[in-house]
């Protein structure tokens, strides 16, 4: 079994070296487009069925958290 190395040696291409992996601004861009803003709308979709069966067709007063407490 192979122990990770923290401080690998750099990798080198016919003498080239080639630049480790790193995060860049446009991968949090991405990551906010293409995973952030599907996963909110999806939950805001959820939200908003489970709204619309509570209040309109079960006929509660109130939905939420803040029902539990008034």
């Amino acid at each position: 079994m192979r122990v990770i190395a923290l401080f690998k040696k750099p990798v080198t291409v016919r003498g080239h070296v080639i630049p480790a992996r790193r995060f860049t601004g446009w991968a949090l861009i991405y990551v906010l487009v293409f995973v952030g803003v599907p996963i909110t709308v999806l939950g805001l979709l959820f939200d908003l069925i489970s709204w619309a069966v509570t209040v309109k067709l079960l006929g509660a007063d109130c939905y939420g958290v803040g029902c539990l407490f008034g």
